[in-house]
């Protein structure tokens, strides 16, 4: 790795806390969400090989201690964080006694952040004994309490010294119900030791990152402790859907939180229209992986009118066989009527029905997002824009306009970094997906290209490693955009060759005629129906999970390239104002129907209106991709449909 890579990966791990700081402080959470910010434990090897140098030239310890200084400087506020290490008090001359498997200690409790004590903890601790990896993991439960989210970092340069092998700890500890997740970091570890850290943390729901020097270990930190104090949660107004149809909660639109178990009966709501709108409606899940096969996961989704007429369905499906936690997305458009004499139910009903079932997936109860968005009728069709035809939707890729800003992404639909028309510098771990999203009005239409690894950056892989990248695109709805066919492509794998990857995802112009779209073309016109909302669209860039190929496991720098098109035009005349919210507004569900409310819409709390007439509308995306061993696995959604839908249709 190059002293360039190196000195720009230590400076991202500041990058990176920084903006998550600055993200935090901004965007407080609304008062009906119930999550609470995780609890963060970095754990640190200290025992006597982290003596032995690193191919920066430091030490090991010491391109540790910089590392979690360079973390910890840069730390939000109100991070609940503290510091444990081991092997730093009991020499015993390479010899695993009693007292050398039990040198471990809490430097720094576990609770609000407090910089000059971890400062003066990292500075101070030295290099000296063995490693009781397992010891330690049983012992950073008490550090971190008894209950809510938990998360442990765990930096190691070699495999447990004290006992055979602590996995069976980590899956006694996860077995007993503990809501924890471990996950680790081999800095310039042997093939044992690569092993053993990642079966600690798939036994730990985690994930495994090799660093290679101080930069990639000081940045695999950064990228962690973000993960881990800003985790993908659910956020809205708690409701419980109902196992009866007659008693199902009314939601108005807003954003609302669930919970959903595998395989029981469908639930219920109910959602409340006024007369000759248009519903949107969304689900939105991120099941986790199953560690020991492939990760299955399915959410039905159905609307019907209250005498049982089913009006559309979507079956959300991922199948992951690289056991990442992709998110699940369902998501329906039911229309209003067409014109006076349009009596169809679906079209006129003010109240309708949603079914929710998930058949398939890890046998746990799943938090779910559920997002409703009501489009009023127009006033007056007359002179909008036509519908596009999908073969006239061209390719866009953004071009490059300098070195590009660092950035730092973020971790779901909620935090997504709104980007402007430009050129931006992130890094992705294993297994991440990160979100950005970019606005845009009627008439405009975005792209987004990375650069995998960016411009000037030479990925090198080993005979028998890939790393597979994705690109997918989801409306202000979170209806998916991802093309099914084209050029480019939207994903691709770096081979052993590390060949550099361009992978460019595109929106058509948003209109409010394309909801008709039929036809043949590059761009699916079932896909092209979707850009038919003004607001934010996501981008989201994955990367697939790398559990055995130590060479491909390292952190990838990218390049990414904003650009739109297009000047404001075309927007419709609605009959009242859109009614949406984000995470930051408070809906109401009633058990009764009651009467619809029209609420100012709005995205995220941490962005401020620029005053365009166009209200945001909350969404995001999720990428699916995996490649391993030279072949690509997409992660398909699969897509229920509803009634057949003739050209000129207003079914999406």
């Amino acid at each position: 790795m190059s002293h360039h890579r190196t000195s720009r990966l230590t400076a991202l791990a500041t990058t990176v806390v920084v903006a998550l700081g600055l993200g935090v402080a901004a965007a407080a959470p609304s008062p009906a969400d119930e999550t609470t910010p995780g609890r963060l434990l970095l754990m640190l090897d200290a025992s006597g090989s982290m003596k032995k140098p690193d191919p920066s030239g430091l030490s090991k310890i010491e391109a540790a201690k910089k590392a979690l200084t360079s973390v910890v400087g840069a730390l939000p506020e109100d991070s609940q964080v503290g510091l444990r290490v081991y092997g730093a008090t009991v020499d015993s001359n390479g010899k695993p006694t009693k007292a050398a498997c039990a040198d471990s200690q809490a430097v720094v409790p576990v609770g609000a952040l407090d910089r000059p004590a971890l400062t003066r903890a990292i500075s101070r601790f030295r290099a000296v004994g063995e490693t009781p990896i397992a010891y330690s993991l049983t012992k950073a439960l008490a550090d971190l309490g008894p209950t809510g989210k938990r998360n442990i970092v765990l930096v190691s340069d070699g495999e447990e010294s004290c006992v055979p092998d602590p996995c069976p700890t980590v899956k006694k500890l996860v077995a007993d119900g503990v809501d924890l997740q471990i996950d680790t970091v081999g800095f310039a570890v042997s093939a044992k030791a690569r092993k053993q850290l990642q079966c600690i943390a798939d036994a730990g729901r985690g994930t495994y990152y090799d660093a290679e020097d101080a930069g990639a270990l000081a940045t695999s930190l950064g990228k962690l402790s973000q993960r881990a104090l800003r985790p993908f949660t659910v956020s809205g107004t708690p409701v419980v859907a109902t196992e009866t149809a007659e008693t199902a909660p009314v939601l108005t639109p807003g954003q609302y939180t669930d919970t959903f178990a595998v395989g029981t009966a469908p639930r219920y709501y109910a959602v409340q229209r006024t007369a000759g709108s248009t519903i949107r409606l969304s689900l939105t899940a991120r099941p986790p992986a199953n560690p020991e096969s492939y990760s299955t996961e399915r959410l039905d989704v159905t609307v019907m009118t209250p005498e049982g007429k089913q009006c559309r369905n979507d079956n959300a499906l991922r199948f992951d066989p690289g056991r990442r936690a992709e998110a699940v997305v369902s998501q329906i458009r039911v229309d209003g009527p067409e014109d006076a004499s349009d009596t169809d139910p679906c079209h006129t009903a003010t109240t309708l029905r949603v079914s929710v079932h998930r058949p398939k997936g890890v046998d746990q109860d799943v938090p779910v997002e559920v997002l409703y968005i009501e489009e009023p009728a127009l006033r007056d069709a007359t002179g909008l824009p036509a519908t596009l035809e999908p073969t006239g939707v061209k390719a866009l890729v953004a071009p490059a306009s300098g070195a590009g800003e660092t950035v730092v992404g973020g971790g779901g639909f909620s935090d997504a970094l709104t980007l402007t028309p430009g050129t931006y510098r992130d890094t992705l771990l294993p297994a991440e997906q990160i979100f950005y999203r970019v606005r845009l009005d009627w008439g405009q239409r975005a792209a987004l290209t990375v650069d995998a690894p960016e411009p000037g950056e030479k990925l090198t892989l080993g005979s028998t490693s890939y790393t597979g990248f994705a690109v997918d695109v989801y409306a202000p709805d979170r209806a998916v955009l991802t093309r099914t066919s084209g050029e480019p492509r939207n994903a691709g794998s770096l081979g052993p060759a590390g060949t550099s990857l361009q992978l460019t995802e595109y929106t058509p112009e948003v209109r409010w005629a394309n909801r008709t779209a039929f036809g043949n073309g590059p761009y699916s016109f079932v896909q092209l129906r979707k850009a038919s909302l003004a607001g934010y669209y996501y981008f989201a860039v994955g990367r697939t999970d790398e559990p055995d190929g130590a060479d491909s496991a390292a952190p990838v720098d990218v390049r990414l390239r904003v650009a739109v098109e297009g000047s404001p035009t075309g927007a419709p005349q609605y009959a009242g104002a859109v009614a949406a919210t984000g995470p930051s507004t408070t809906p109401s569900a009633s058990p009764t129907p009651s009467a619809s409310t029209t609420p100012v819409a709005s995205g995220p709390a941490r962005d401020k209106d620029d005053g365009s007439p166009w209200p945001i509308v909350a969404g995001g995306g999720l990428v699916a991709l995996l490649g391993a061993g030279g072949v690509l696995y997409a992660l398909r959604r699969g897509r229920g449909t509803g009634p057949t839908q003739p050209p000129g249709g207003s079914q999406a």
